[in-house]
């Protein structure tokens, strides 16, 4: 992952795929890096390039007002975001395996700040963050994003998807994400939630043992399609929400695959719908 990212691409919607009677594993894909892709010929690099140079032409001459426009929170894959070696070290953990990071979000580019950049602004760092995270839910809040439903009529999870790249990071605002685009929703299990790629939220709300199997079935399988289908790839890991707090519920096991485990309060959940069921 470079300084540039290419603008807005459009979120594809994913293919359904049956639903299991237990927690599975999943194949943990391979991360594409448009950096060092030799299928990108010379005039492709170039043009990149092009767009990389303005965009960092036009941050010099930002004034302090437009920065602050711009300056937005997102959320991305730690490994890759340190892999860069640009410097990262103000980054702030979100949970494992990612973390939050500011950007600037330009009319043709969204561009990562590196270390460097936030010292050159000679502001606290939590008063960066604090514009960063207001501009992030202000995206949430106005994004041209749209609720889909992927599964079976009665065994199925959503997934908010848009042509923002901030759609991943509106996990940032789960309650928030949850109030526009599942109104009613009950929060009182929890929410069980991945962020497959930059275009994309995969999430349910647990309450009922019927949608904590489902939340446990099929956001696993089908975060895993589409981080390794879609631009821009997150994490293939699958995170539980309960009151403000999160849990990672997958392992990456030695030959590559997630496990997909639980918590007490979802396994909890599920024992009782065993119960009455029996």
């Amino acid at each position: 992952m470079g300084l540039f990212d290419r603008w807005r691409s459009l979120a594809g919607g994913a293919a359904t795929v049956p639903g299991t009677t237990s927690p599975v594993r999943h194949p943990l894909a391979p991360v594409p890096d448009l950096d060092s892709d030799p299928a990108l010929d010379a005039e492709v690099r170039a043009h990149l390039e092009r767009l990389t140079a303005a965009a960092e032409t036009d941050i010099d001459s930002m004034s302090p007002e437009r920065f602050d426009a711009a300056l937005t929170s997102r959320l991305v894959a730690r490994d890759r975001l340190h892999a860069t070696g640009l410097g990262f070290q103000y980054v702030m953990p979100f949970t494992e395996h990612v973390d939050e990071v500011l950007t600037l979000d330009l009319p043709l580019s969204v561009v990562t700040l590196p270390e460097s950049r936030v010292v050159a602004t000679r502001r606290h760092l939590w008063s960066l963050m604090e514009i960063a995270r207001a501009n992030l839910l202000e995206e949430l809040q106005t994004a041209d994003a749209e609720r889909i439903r992927l599964g079976r009529p009665r065994h199925s999870v959503s997934a908010i998807v848009g042509d923002s790249p901030y759609t991943s990071s509106f996990a940032r605002f789960l309650p928030e994400v949850i109030e526009r685009w599942l109104p009613g929703a009950d929060l009182s299990g929890g929410v069980v939630f991945a962020m497959p790629h930059r275009n994309a939220l995969v999430l349910q709300p647990c309450s009922t043992p019927a949608e904590a199997r489902a939340a446990l079935e099929l956001v696993p399988a089908h975060a895993a399609e589409m981080y390794a289908d879609g631009a821009g790839p997150v994490t293939p890991h699958v995170y539980h929400w309960y009151h403000r707090e999160i849990t990672c519920l997958t392992e990456e096991l030695p030959d590559g695959t997630l496990a997909v485990g639980s918590t007490p309060v979802l396994d909890a959940m599920l024992t009782r719908g065993r119960r009455r069921a029996g």
